[in-house]
């Protein structure tokens, strides 16, 4: 068997792509005990997400698709992988791939493994359980790890490495009163204080140490805020710059939080004891308590809440976040507008410029104007604004 994938297979997006696409496939049908004719179709409007992921690179036209196209033919014929039937429904006109079905050989999986480096399932179940069985009284429950073991991620040197700083965790637990998430992991992974700060990561240290993990304090989080001495509306300002601009024009009736892009802490946001505030002007105690009422829901009065930050994808991103917490939450738009102005007259960046090229489109986040408005608008010019491109004077007559 040959060791070594040809070279020209992994500079050809699309075939890397349904190689692996292939073994996901098999590993699939493997950890279920049910395996069955793996076949599917080039069909851009057809399929899983996953496998229309898998097909992007047909979309992209930075590639060109006939030789993308033409690559996968002659790895089919010279490999023997999968066979290629032509769409015998293609009419003319339409590009050749178009509808192709793709049938995986199974007996060439042993070398499509040998290649990709990725062996079975219970492969890698059997060599996880011989290594993990010196360590399983070390955690509450160690079946709460994933059936075939962790992968060995970039700077650790081994899996047992990986898997002695898991062990580690349950001991800084038994000897602490209580730790925070970003003291657990600096002192268990390497140093690295924001390695337990994933959703999934947190939630196998609560799976592995379901008592022991009772001792772990929420991470809080830190907010500023302007508060006049009575407030109609709450307005989240994402940027500092926009934040203390607005508050140095003192507006009676809004009050204004600086919301620094908390999108990962949106949902524990109002939960009792985890959001600390600092307020940006003197604020006197009745005001500071009836904002707080208000935070924490024990006001019954509802409040007009908005959300004003850069015109672009993460900024919507974190509107909808809040929103988990503010259902009654919608994009601003007497800035906003000015932002859209902006862009419909051109003043606006592409994302390479400003490194967001890896902002992912969004579709809806829940926001009829933004739903409506502003998402079309950056789908339609493929540009962004920063909020602080807007004239804040403009702004103040719009706060009450």
């Amino acid at each position: 068997m040959e060791k070594a994938l040809p070279y020209w297979v992994e500079e050809n997006p699309l075939l890397i792509g349904i190689l692996n696409f292939i073994l996901d496939r098999r590993d699939s049908q493997l950890q279920r005990g049910k395996e069955a004719r793996i076949s599917f179709r080039l069909d851009l409007r057809a399929g899983s997400k996953r496998w229309q992921e898998v097909l992007e690179p047909l979309r992209d036209p930075t590639q060109d698709e006939q030789e993308l196209w033409s690559e996968l033919q002659y790895f089919a014929s010279e490999y023997q992988c999968f066979a290629v039937k032509p769409n015998p429904k293609r009419r003319p006109g339409v590009a050749e791939w178009q509808g192709a079905q793709l049938i995986f050989k199974d007996a060439s999986e042993e070398q499509l493994r040998l290649w990709l480096d990725r062996p079975s399932p219970n492969l890698r179940q059997s060599a996880w359980t011989s290594l993990l069985e010196p360590y399983v009284d070390r955690f509450e429950n160690p079946a709460a790890f994933p059936i075939e073991g962790l992968e060995l991620q970039p700077g650790f040197d081994s899996v047992e490495e990986l898997v002695s700083c898991w062990v580690s965790v349950g001991r800084e637990l038994i000897f602490a009163e209580q730790i925070s998430w970003r003291q657990l992991a600096a002192r268990c992974f390497k140093g690295d204080s924001k390695y337990l700060d994933l959703h999934s990561r947190q939630s196998l240290v609560r799976n592995l140490f379901p008592e022991l993990s009772r001792k772990i304090r929420e991470r809080q989080l830190l907010l500023h805020a302007y508060l006049p001495e009575q407030f109609t509306q709450v307005i989240f300002i994402e940027n500092q710059d926009t934040f203390i601009s607005l508050a140095e024009l003192q507006p009676n009736r809004t009050a204004l939080v600086y919301s620094e892009g908390y999108q990962g802490g949106a949902e524990r946001i109002r939960n009792p004891g985890i959001a600390r505030f600092s307020t940006f002007n003197v604020v006197d105690k009745a005001s500071r308590q009836q904002f707080l009422q208000w935070w924490y829901g024990d006001d019954s009065s509802p409040l007009p809440v908005f959300f004003w930050g850069d015109l672009d994808y993460e900024g919507l991103r974190i509107a909808a976040a809040l929103r988990r917490s503010f259902p009654e939450l919608q994009c601003w738009r007497p800035g906003y507008d000015l932002l859209l102005d902006s862009l419909r007259t051109g003043k606006a960046h592409c994302p390479d410029l400003a490194e967001k090229l890896g902002q992912k489109p969004i579709e809806m986040i829940g926001c009829q104007y933004a739903d409506q408005y502003l998402i079309p608008a950056l789908s339609t010019t493929t540009s962004f604004v920063d909020q602080e491109a807007a004239n804040l004077g403009a702004l103040l007559e719009t706060l009450p």
